[in-house]
């Protein structure tokens, strides 16, 4: 474990911070939102489940659940426009406060 001074010297060191997107820096998972606006969640969600527990490799568990919901353009800009995604609280105030840094 770093300390919190060690911790706030390595943010004020970086060039860049990446965060995973879903369900850190908005509340949905989206891969998850797009199966269910497809038509597929439960079938996606048995998918989620076991690579979750380690049963398939991330990139392989993407690449089949993609697979499944074969999303065209217009349903990824359709769920976008209909079901926006939510901004986790506090996540502008932490980009801010990681910016002033």
């Amino acid at each position: 474990m770093v300390s919190h001074s060690e911790l706030r010297k390595l943010f004020c060191s970086a060039d860049a911070v990446c965060f995973d997107v879903d369900s850190t820096v908005i509340r949905e998972e989206g891969i998850d939102e797009l199966a269910k606006f497809c038509g597929v969640e439960a079938a996606v969600s048995e998918m989620t489940r076991r690579a979750m527990g380690g049963a398939l490799p991330f990139k392989d568990a993407l690449t089949q659940r993609l697979a499944l919901i074969q999303p065209s353009r217009d349903q990824v800009q359709r769920l976008l426009a209909e079901h926006p995604p939510h901004l986790t609280p506090g996540i502008r105030m932490l980009s801010l406060a990681l910016e002033a840094m």
